[in-house]
């Protein structure tokens, strides 16, 4: 390769792969220390209210970015800057992850008036090891254990609502067997 193909190659990697807003921003999937938040904030050690908090809601926006591109929705199931009084955000708190702050590391959006979790998204690393089973738990602590989820619901998901032996009405599952 010549100077010249190197000189274009690094120029593109400034401007279209590292640069503001630049392709690389696309897929990286971050988890975020907060250190603004109290761990008595942090309800039982898993999830953050983040419904008042402007610097809370942009980092909920942020994982409904992710939620949205890896499911490619048309749309952000949530916004930062939206006003619906009746949507509460949360951030999901790992806990494996060692610092002296809360790590946000996924976010779960819920309709109060509709008592329907609307959304959920986790960081890849964090899947898979029981994050999930902690976070029904104190959903169905704060929500009731009766509250619906809406469809579309992921495959995943679907296996994990079995698993838990959530009555498919609530999410449109299969029918139980008569």
């Amino acid at each position: 390769m010549d100077s010249e193909e190197l000189t274009g190659r690094e120029k593109e990697l400034e401007t279209y792969w590292h640069g503001e807003d630049g392709f690389r921003q696309k897929y990286l999937i971050d988890m975020v220390p907060l250190p603004f938040v109290a761990d008595e904030d942090v309800i039982g050690g898993r999830l953050i209210v983040a419904t008042a908090d402007m610097r809370l809601r942009k980092i909920a926006e942020r994982f409904a970015g992710y939620f949205k591109r890896e499911l490619r929705f048309d749309f952000l199931q949530f916004m930062a800057t939206g006003s619906n009084s009746s949507q509460e955000v949360l951030l999901i708190n790992s806990r494996d992850v060692m610092m002296l702050s809360p790590v946000a590391c996924g976010a779960v959006g819920f309709d109060l008036e509709e008592k329907c979790l609307t959304w959920i998204w986790i960081h890849p690393f964090q899947r898979g090891r029981g994050l999930l089973d902690r976070v029904w738990e104190e959903l169905e602590k704060r929500h009731g254990a009766e509250f619906t989820v809406e469809q579309p619901v992921s495959t995943p998901m679907q296996r994990f609502l079995q698993s838990k032996d959530v009555d498919p009405v609530r999410w449109g599952g299969p029918s139980p067997a008569a």
